[in-house]
């Protein structure tokens, strides 16, 4: 059987998504694997029936493997090479090096393909190597969820009252979390851009600027968690260990997190947005999901486009039309919102704004920036900051048309963490700090005349919504601000306050 049957392309298949996996099993959810194996094994049992007609059936499924073995190590020595800090492996990472190296392999195995005699013996080691390495991982996999299981319990580690406010008349909320949008004084000394304008745009609509705001973690991953659960997360380090880099917790506990819940428990209807970050909320809390169509992980998808569809047409398809399809169906449905006549609306949008991947100009035209590990520090900026300034405008835009149809309504805007391409993690000074936790947040409570406070850090920004829109009496937390390395999230320095200075 082993000598007749050619179903190793189809195990090799697996390895570009399996190795990707692997490599990130503690940050990527399992289901988010499904539709890139069917997608996968589709594809190359196409591939496999269109070349067995030119080469003959046991050529072409060898050919296909050479293919996909070469490919899934490309990829992995790619993501590799660029995650080191050293600019010399980092520029023998980049395809410009590695493709003409690889193709040179490529081309050398198909014309040693094509010279041998017996195919039978070879087909049989090729299909012996598939089981062997798709055994290996799948082992792997499975060791690891065994040692490394979730406590489907976590989010009850959060200390918060879910309250049931006697408020009669509760308020629509909107609330835009912009991804990786620099606070006003990184813009100064980064980009040489001042915030002024934008933000004397905002006080003429009514919305409260504070005069510093930070978030309390310098990435998605736990600045999200903690926000969502107006909670810090440093009881994370006791129950995983300083060591651990498994974020499928934080997921948990984002997805089940205690502000949809919050809200849930008073009656709102709560709709969230797939706007190139996921959407926030389990299906237990959010009523609607929008712009939802072919969601998965944006690492898995890239390592299948990539391995694919090594084109650059299919590379701007899959990866940056996704996205900017993502953005489009997102704000255009913000923009024309039907309110729930029943119910008060909670709607949450978590835009991939102005982070990367770069698609717009400063006046939304699309444009198509390489991957900034493709780019260089100084074009990225630019990009970045293109992308930035469209972001206000379509902000202002969102804004007009919220409080046009519901003046009534609450806004909130405010990001996650600064700009981080400058960053330097393992040896960080103020100054990274400041890129690291310099935000924005601005307020629109619209019939509130209460003192707010001058500097806002993102885990008491729905504490003080709650506390003036529903009676609540949460208190501030104070402001903390906790540094980590992306090889250890969970081992957090608390960092003096003194970078604000």
């Amino acid at each position: 059987m082993l000598n007749r049957y050619e179903f190793h392309p189809f195990l090799f298949s697996l390895l570009p998504i399996l190795f990707l996996y692997q490599f990130n099993i503690h940050e990527i959810r399992a289901d988010h694997v499904i539709v890139p194996i069917f997608a996968s094994l589709g594809i190359v049992l196409v591939s496999w029936l269109i070349l067995r007609f030119f080469t003959g059936k046991l050529k072409s499924g060898l050919f296909l493997s050479w293919f996909l073995i070469l490919f899934s190590v490309h990829g992995n020595i790619h993501i590799v090479l660029l995650n080191y800090q050293n600019e010399i492996l980092q520029l023998l990472g980049r395809n410009i090096i590695l493709g003409p190296i690889f193709l040179g392999i490529f081309i050398t195995g198909i014309i040693y393909i094509r010279k041998i005699k017996s195919l039978p013996d070879t087909t049989s080691i090729a299909n012996v190597m598939g089981i062997t390495i798709v055994g290996f991982l799948s082992v792997s996999m499975l060791v690891y969820f065994v040692e490394n299981p979730v406590d489907l319990k976590a989010a009850e580690y959060f200390d918060i009252p879910i309250i049931l406010s006697d408020v009669q008349n509760k308020p629509d909320v909107y609330v835009f979390i912009l991804d990786e949008y620099a606070g006003k004084d990184q813009l100064r000394f980064d980009f040489n851009y001042d915030l002024t304008p934008f933000e004397n745009e905002l006080s003429k609509r009514g919305f409260f600027i504070p005069e510093k705001s930070y978030s309390n973690y310098p990435n998605t991953a736990n600045s999200e968690p903690s926000f969502m659960n107006m909670q810090y997360l440093d009881f994370l380090t006791d129950e995983l260990g300083p060591d651990s880099k498994d974020l499928r917790i934080n997921h948990k506990i984002k997805d089940s997190n205690n502000v949809m819940k919050i809200f849930k428990n008073n009656g709102y209807k709560i709709t969230n947005f797939y706007a190139g970050m996921g959407a926030t909320g389990d299906s237990l809390l959010v009523d609607k999901q929008n712009c939802n169509y072919g969601t998965i992980n944006d690492d898995l998808r890239k390592n299948f486009v990539n391995t694919y569809f090594p084109v650059s047409y299919f590379n701007e398809y899959f990866l940056l039309t996704h996205q900017w399809e993502k953005l489009d169906c997102t704000i255009n449905t913000i923009l024309n919102f039907e309110n729930d006549l029943e119910k008060p609306d909670y709607v949450h949008a978590h835009l991939k704004l102005p982070h990367a991947p770069y698609i717009f100009d400063q006046n939304g035209k699309r444009v198509n920036y390489p991957h900034p590990e493709d780019m260089e520090k100084s074009l990225e900026k630019v990009a970045y900051l293109d992308q930035l300034i469209f972001t206000n405008k379509k902000m202002l835009e969102l804004i007009d048309s919220i409080q046009q149809r519901s003046p009534e309504s609450v806004i909130m805007v405010f990001s996650d963490h600064g700009f981080r391409s400058e960053i330097n993690f393992e040896n960080p000074t103020n100054i990274d700090y400041v890129r690291g936790f310099n935000t924005i947040t601005y307020l629109y409570f619209p019939d509130k005349d209460t003192s707010l406070p001058s500097e806002i850090t993102a885990v008491n920004i729905y504490r003080i919504f709650f506390n003036e829109y529903f009676d609540a009496n949460y208190k501030l937390l104070e402001d903390k601000h906790f540094w980590y390395v992306a090889d250890r999230p969970f081992d957090f320095t608390l960092v003096n306050n003194n970078f604000k200075k």
